[in-house]
């Protein structure tokens, strides 16, 4: 087994903490782990943006990576918790199958997709990660294996997954492909004028399975909020079998900007040049393209320079999303602070199960921002307009909110030994 002490960060580079890091190379060497005191976290491949999978002593699983079985008639899948989904993309695509639900980014461990309950861009029709999983295997306290499912251990199973690790380990999982005959996708954008037409275009596409926008936060007055919607669907004519996944080479950013590039005057630049170059109307874009635009640029988050980036994500109830939206958009343009990506999704109900799970029925907003010192003021009014109109944040990507933001209360469940965001601990250089 491999252990380091090292000083440790997320995606956006922002907060760190020193760390000892376990990385077994197997399952024997994870259940030895557990013959030594102390508490312990989990961390996959360290895709969040904030302050989640750090702590003092923590559990790599990127060397617990194999996919133990897959069935190609049933899409079913079972693998250890280490695996990236980009690896299951590679493995189960060619016989016809993909996930019921990704994120944003393919390069997240099975293991982390449970911790957060990760949802995409079809969250109405299709839930979270954890509606398709079917099992997982998790390590608890006392280092013994518990098989937990929707009827196995049900409360473990629900309080794991969008728990943020605090419940044990997961050692392996199986979960439900759905079927595809391609690797194409029939997508229409819209272009919106301001907020309100946004807003209407998203009503008026309710009917479709993919639905994702983008807002020009630095657009002002009649333009105010304006943005482009973007709805898909799989394409149904079947491709040439096996499917090849458009697995690209993607370009790289090979050191981190100085802090000067991204700047109100270039972030807004960039957004006149997204919204006059979308390309409206329907169009045939691959899988990747789709799914994962993020991943087209490797190490994207060095643009922020080091001094890293804040991503605040934020969820509504249907009742108050708009208002509540167009509230959080004021706040930021009266502030001193200019996101460089604005992302629009719609929500569906959560099953009342799902306690941990981040959506609610409604719309959630995420914005990156560059780190700057005055970005915490302006996290913490969102924080109150957002608790006050019945939101959530999202764990996997706050860095700075108050605790209180995930609506999880610490003594709902868990176990002390487990290290979680859900409580707040985090120690931070």
């Amino acid at each position: 087994m491999k252990t380091e002490h090292t000083t440790v960060r997320n995606w956006g580079n922002y907060p760190s903490a020193l760390a000892r890091i376990h990385t077994p190379a197997n399952t024997a060497e994870l259940s030895a782990l557990f013959q030594t005191p102390g508490p312990l976290l989990a961390r996959g491949n360290g895709r969040c943006y904030g302050d989640a999978a750090l702590a003092d002593v923590l559990v790599s699983t990127l060397e617990l990576n194999r996919i133990l079985d897959f069935d190609p008639h049933a899409g079913r899948i079972r693998c250890e918790a280490g695996v990236l989904l980009a690896d299951v993309i590679r493995h189960v695509v060619p016989h016809g199958w993909f996930f019921y639900v990704t994120p944003g980014i393919k390069n997240i461990t099975v293991g982390g997709a449970i911790a957060c309950d990760v949802h995409g861009k079809n969250h109405p029709s299709h839930g979270c990660f954890s509606q398709w999983l079917e099992s997982f295997v998790l390590l608890r306290a006392d280092g013994q294996p518990v098989t937990c499912s929707k009827t196995q251990h049900a409360d473990l199973f629900w309080q794991t997954c969008g728990g943020m690790g605090w419940t044990g380990i997961v050692q392996e999982a199986t979960f439900q492909l759905m079927p595809i005959q391609s690797v194409w996708m029939r997508q229409t954008a819209v272009q919106a004028p301001h907020l309100e037409a946004l807003f209407r275009a998203f009503e008026a596409h309710t009917h479709r399975t993919y639905a994702a926008g983008w807002i020009d936060c630095t657009a002002a007055g009649k333009a105010f909020g304006r943005g482009v919607a973007f709805f898909a669907e799989h394409r149904d004519e079947a491709d040439q079998q096996p499917l090849a996944y458009p697995d690209k080479q993607p370009l790289h950013v090979p050191f981190f900007a100085p802090s000067w590039v991204l700047n109100p005057l270039s972030i807004r630049l960039h957004n006149q040049l997204l919204f006059s170059r979308a390309h409206t109307g329907e169009r045939v874009v691959d899988m990747d393209t789709y799914f994962y635009p993020l991943d087209r640029i490797h190490h994207w988050n060095r643009l922020y320079g080091r001094r890293g980036f804040i991503q605040y994500q934020f969820c509504l109830p249907q009742s108050t999303a708009f208002d509540g939206i167009r509230r959080a958009l004021e706040l930021i343009a009266d502030s001193r602070e200019t996101p460089f990506l604005t992302v629009l999704k719609r929500h569906g109900a959560r099953p009342v199960e799902a306690v941990h799970s981040f959506p609610i029925a409604g719309y959630s907003l995420a914005l990156d921002f560059p780190r700057t010192a005055s970005i915490f003021g302006l996290v913490e009014r969102l924080d109150t307009l957002i608790w006050d109109l019945g939101g959530k944040i999202y764990l996997a990507k706050d860095a700075c909110s108050a605790p209180r933001m995930g609506r999880v209360d610490p003594r709902g469940g868990g176990e002390e030994r487990f290290e979680s965001v859900l409580r707040g601990r985090v120690t931070r250089v």
